[in-house]
C-alpha cells in the first residue's frame, strides 16, 4: 500500500487496465456500475485488490476512496448486509433499513464486490442489495464476476474486459514473464502464463481428507484450521444439510463468519437463533474469542451446555448474566439497582447483579426519555426528549441537594444551556446533575456556581459523571455526535486531546475507579464498545455486541449495557 501518494505496483503489463478504472472512479458521467470481465486467470481479483489498496491507503483523495469490501465467496444477503452495514458504520437489519441510513448520509460511497459468482445465490444477493444500493445516487459498485447476473439499477454498465488485449501493455507484460520464467503465450491473461489452474476445488471429501485426527481415527472438526471450517461450512450451505457442524458451536465460531451465516440462514435451532441476534457484531469480529463470547452471550438463557461449551475459550471479558428483550433504552445505577427506561419511558428497577427484575418506578406521565440519572440525594432525574426534566423524589432519602434546592440548581443550568441533550451525576451531596447541550457544551453546577465548557461540534450525545478521590473532585466525561469522547474537570479547561474517537456518533459514556485507576467506557452508533484505562499507556478493551448500546454503567466489578435488545452485564478481565 502507498504512502507517498504513488499507486501501488500493477505487474503484468496491467498499468493500462489500472488507469482505466480510475478513469471511471474520477469521471462523474460514467454509469454507476463498473463490471470486471475476463477469464479464469486474466487478473480480476488482482485488479480489484490493487485498487482497493490505492482507495483504503490514508492519503487517497476522496474522490478514489473505496469505502467498503464485500468478497462475495459464501456471502450471502443477510451477510452481506451486516458485512457493508459493520463497514460504513450503520447496524442494519434489513436493506431497506440500510438504504434509508444511507440515503439520509448522502456521502459518495464506493464498493468493491470480488467474485461475485462464487457467492450461494449470486441473482439473489444482486437483486435484493446490490440493486437496492445502485437506487442511491451517491452510490458506485466494481463488481467482478457474476457474468449472468444482470443489474436493473444501471442499464448499461461500464465493462473492463481483461481478456481485451488494449488493457495490458504487451512489452511489459513479455517483460514481466521473462523475468518471473513464465510463459509469454498467455497473453494478455497472467494466470495462464503462469499456468495456474482454473476454478477452486470444492470437493467436501477433498476438505475432509485435511481434517485431523482423534486416537480412534474420528475426525477431530475443532482441530481444522479456519480454512478447512470454512470450506466445509461453503459446501453445507451449498447442500442444505450442516451434518457434524450443527452439533458443536465452537465450530460456528471457528470458520469466518460469513459461510456460518449463509449455512444458518433459515434454521432456527438456538445457536442458529442467537447467531442471527449477534450477527451484526459476529460478521466482521477478526478473532475466535470474540465470536465465541458475543455468541455465548445470546445464549446464555436459551441454550446454557451451548454458552458453557463457548466458554472454554479464553477471552479477555465474558457476559455474567444478560436479558435479551427489546424496547431497552436508557439506563443508570442506584446502590445495588440498575434502573432502565425503554423507549416509552417507563422505568424498570434490575437487580445490577443478577439481572432479575425487582420492579417499577412510579412515573406519572411516562413519555420519550432522553437520558436519565440519580443524584447524590438518591432523586431520580429523568431529561425527555424535548429537553424538559422530571424529579422523582427517593423514597429513602439520602444526603444531598434537597428537591426545592435541586429544582433550582436544574433551572440555573438549563438557562445556561441551550436545548438540554445528556444528563449526569456524581456523588456529591452538594451537587446538581450535570447537562449537556445541543450545540456541544457541558454545564455543571456546584458550590452554588454554573461552570460551562464547550467539548463537542454538534449535540451532546451521552454524559457520565464521576467523584474522584477523598476530596470529591469531579470529572465529566462527555460523548458527541461528533463521535469524540472527552473528558472536564470543572473549574479546569477540558483536555485537548479527545478521549477518544470513532467515525460514528457516541450513543453512552461511563466512568468508574478504582485500585488500578480509572475506567472510561464508550459506545458508539455502529455497535462498538471500548473500555479503556485513560492513566495507562495500554490499549482499549473492545467489544461488540450485535447492537448499538444506548447506556453504560459500572457496576461491582461488571460492565452494564443497555442494548436496543436487551440487558448484559460484562465481566472485565483484561484490560
Amino acid at each position: 500500500m502507498s504512502t507517498d501518494g504513488r499507486a501501488p505496483a500493477l505487474n503484468a503489463g496491467r498499468r493500462m487496465a489500472g488507469t482505466a478504472l480510475l478513469g471511471w472512479l474520477d469521471d462523474p458521467r460514467a454509469p454507476r456500475l463498473c463490471r470486471i470481465t475476463g477469464g479464469p486467470g486474466s487478473g480480476k481479483s488482482h485488479l480489484l485488490a490493487w485498487l482497493l489498496a490505492l482507495g483504503t491507503a490514508p492519503d487517497t483523495p476522496p474522490g478514489r476512496r473505496v469505502h467498503a469490501a464485500l468478497p462475495a465467496e459464501g456471502l450471502d444477503v443477510r451477510g452481506a448486509l451486516w458485512l457493508l452495514g459493520s463497514q460504513l458504520g450503520y447496524v442494519a437489519r434489513t436493506p431497506e433499513e440500510l438504504c434509508a441510513a444511507l440515503d439520509e448520509d448522502g456521502r459518495r460511497t464506493v464498493i468493491c464486490v470480488p467474485e461475485l459468482d462464487l457467492a450461494p445465490d449470486p441473482a439473489r444477493l444482486a437483486a435484493e442489495l446490490l440493486d437496492p444500493l445502485l437506487g442511491l445516487p451517491h452510490f458506485r459498485l466494481v463488481v467482478d464476476g457474476g457474468a449472468e447476473v444482470s443489474f436493473a439499477g444501471v442499464a448499461e454498465p461500464a465493462v473492463l474486459d481483461l481478456d481485451d488485449p488494449r488493457w495490458t501493455d504487451r512489452e511489459r507484460f513479455d517483460a514481466w514473464c521473462a523475468r518471473a520464467g513464465h510463459d509469454p503465450a498467455g497473453y494478455p491473461s497472467p494466470g495462464r502464463a503462469v499456468g495456474l489452474p482454473a476454478g477452486r476445488p470444492t470437493d467436501p471429501a477433498g476438505l475432509l481428507a485435511r481434517v485431523p485426527r482423534t486416537g480412534d481415527g474420528t475426525l477431530d472438526l475443532p482441530a481444522a484450521d479456519e480454512d478447512v471450517l470454512t470450506g466445509l461450512w461453503i459446501a453445507a450451505a451449498r447442500a442444505g444439510d450442516l451434518g457434524p457442524l450443527a452439533a458443536d458451536p465452537l465450530l460456528h465460531v471457528r470458520a469466518r463468519p460469513a459461510a456460518v451465516t449463509a449455512a444458518l440462514t433459515g434454521r432456527t435451532d438456538p445457536v442458529a437463533t442467537a447467531w442471527d441476534a449477534a450477527g451484526p457484531a459476529l460478521i466482521d469480529l477478526p478473532d475466535v474469542a470474540g465470536r465465541a463470547h458475543t455468541l455465548r452471550a445470546r445464549l446464555l438463557t436459551t441454550a446454557p451446555d451451548a454458552a458453557a461449551r463457548l466458554a472454554t475459550v479464553p477471552a479477555p471479558w465474558s457476559a455474567r448474566w444478560a436479558r435479551w428483550e427489546p424496547g431497552a433504552a436508557i439506563g443508570t445505577t442506584r446502590g445495588d439497582e440498575w434502573l432502565v427506561a425503554d423507549r416509552n419511558g417507563t422505568v424498570r428497577r434490575y437487580s445490577a447483579a443478577t439481572g432479575a427484575v425487582v420492579g417499577l418506578v412510579p412515573v406519572a406521565e411516562p413519555r420519550p426519555l432522553q437520558a436519565l440519572t440519580v443524584t447524590a440525594g438518591g432523586t431520580l432525574v429523568l431529561l425527555d426528549t424535548w429537553g424538559g426534566t422530571e424529579l422523582l423524589a427517593p423514597v429513602h432519602p439520602a444526603p444531598g441537594l434537597e428537591p426545592y434546592a435541586l429544582d433550582e440548581a436544574l433551572a440555573r443550568l438549563g438557562a445556561a444551556a441551550a436545548v438540554p441533550t445528556a444528563v449526569a451525576a456524581t456523588a456529591l451531596a452538594e451537587d446538581a446533575p450535570a447537562l449537556g447541550d445541543a450545540v456541544g457544551a457541558v454545564h455543571w453546577y456546584g458550590a452554588g456556581e454554573v461552570h460551562s465548557a464547550s467539548l463537542h461540534t454538534g449535540p451532546v450525545t451521552a454524559l457520565a459523571a464521576l467523584a474522584l478521590g477523598p476530596e470529591g473532585v469531579p470529572l465529566l466525561a462527555g460523548g458527541g455526535y461528533d463521535g469524540t469522547v472527552r473528558l472536564w474537570g470543572p473549574g479546569e479547561e477540558p483536555m485537548a486531546a479527545p478521549a477518544d474517537r470513532r467515525p460514528a456518533p457516541v450513543t453512552a459514556v461511563a466512568l468508574a475507579t478504582g485500585p488500578d485507576g480509572l475506567l472510561l467506557a464508550a459506545a458508539w452508533a455502529d455497535g462498538l464498545v471500548r473500555v479503556r484505562r485513560p492513566e495507562h499507556p495500554g490499549g482499549p478493551l473492545d467489544l461488540r455486541l450485535g447492537s448499538p448500546a444506548r447506556a453504560l454503567d459500572f457496576h461491582g466489578g461488571a460492565l452494564l449495557a443497555a442494548l436496543d435488545d436487551g440487558l448484559l452485564a460484562v465481566d472485565l478481565h483484561q484490560l
